[in-house]
């Protein structure tokens, strides 16, 4: 009974030995392919930056002209349509003016607000009105997607369907079956288009504003078994 029990381990640990072996020789094999895609929109929203400057006597009084042209400047940019969650202040500053001797001659203030505008068409008009408020545009205009989100994901979709015919075309070509995506790391790079204001005009013609196009582009690397 013993040697029978022995026996019947031997040829169940040899079983074993056997079908490990032919698990490990087994290769599996995996096509890796990488993608990009870029998507271009319309935007739907311009940013700028407008600041306005003040001198006094003292720093109270370079502050209170300085509070004064910003109160202009932030109600001409409300005509324009702009809601008032769309208005950020951006920075308040006041700091003395001195002569070549370091003597304190004056102070100066200034003060920046952040204008998000809906309606892109009224870019031109709004920095015609503001700056004859008296602001300065510090930066601007900057185009963007509201929601970026839904042309990302555009983007990305166009990405995996590119991904997946490379490495159908790879498969193909080296006599394999392309099998399911194993993995898929994603990177996104989303590009934003500026544009300038033509500073040389003529006095009164709206300013001209060319919005362009917002590009968006979604990469991926994606992992196919194959067989």
């Amino acid at each position: 009974m013993k040697r029978s029990t022995l026996a019947l381990a031997l040829v169940t640990l040899l079983v074993l030995g056997l079908a490990t072996a032919c698990g490990s020789s087994s290769t599996k094999r995996a096509i890796t392919v990488s993608a990009s895609a870029t998507v271009k929109a319309k935007p739907n929203l311009v940013n700028f930056s407008f600041g306005v400057t003040s001198d006094g006597a003292s720093s109270s009084e370079a502050l209170s002209a300085s509070s004064a042209a910003m109160r202009r400047v932030i109600a001409a940019i409300k005509k324009q349509g702009v809601a008032a969650r769309d208005i950020q202040t951006q920075q308040v500053n006041v700091y003395p003016k001195t002569d070549s001797n370091g003597n304190t001659t004056g102070y100066t203030a200034s003060n920046s607000v952040s204008v998000n505008l809906r309606i892109v068409a009224k870019a031109g008009r709004l920095i015609e009105r503001v700056t004859a408020a008296g602001a300065n545009l510090e930066s601007g205009p900057t185009f963007s997607r509201e929601n970026p989100e839904l042309t990302y994901e555009k983007a990305l979709n166009l990405a995996i369907d590119k991904a997946h015919a490379k490495a159908a075309s790879i498969a193909k070509h080296v006599g394999l079956s392309l099998g399911k995506p194993s993995s898929i790391d994603e990177g996104s790079e989303p590009n934003v288009i500026y544009g300038a204001m033509d500073r040389a005009s003529a006095k009164g013609a709206p300013v001209p504003i060319e919005p362009g196009r917002v590009e968006v582009t979604a990469t991926v690397t994606v992992s196919y078994s194959a067989s």
